[in-house]
């Protein structure tokens, strides 16, 4: 696992309120169905930080994805201002 940020959905299952999504200032939220998918770019040990975050708020974690790698060796780019991105697919 490299320290440098990488693109990363959550799938978390529920939706999540704003109180529990104020948990997580550095993901964008999409409500996916049944599920919310959390996006976004995440260094090893903000993963680890969001992970036990969830896990402390009693979330039930579906699947964690890293959708790219590293920005510098991939040239991955992603914009959260985006109102919706082709990264997390309607099911």
């Amino acid at each position: 696992m490299t320290a440098e940020p990488a693109l990363y959905t959550l799938r978390i299952e529920g939706h999540l309120g704003a109180t529990a999504l104020s948990a997580f200032p550095a993901l964008t939220a999409e409500r996916h169905a049944t599920q919310t998918v959390l996006v976004g770019m995440l260094d090893s040990s903000a993963l680890y930080g969001v992970l036990a975050q969830m896990e402390m708020l009693g979330l039930e974690l579906v699947a964690v994805t890293r959708v790219a790698g590293p920005a510098s060796a991939t040239g991955a780019h992603w914009n959260p201002a985006m109102p919706s991105h082709p990264l997390v697919d309607e099911p």
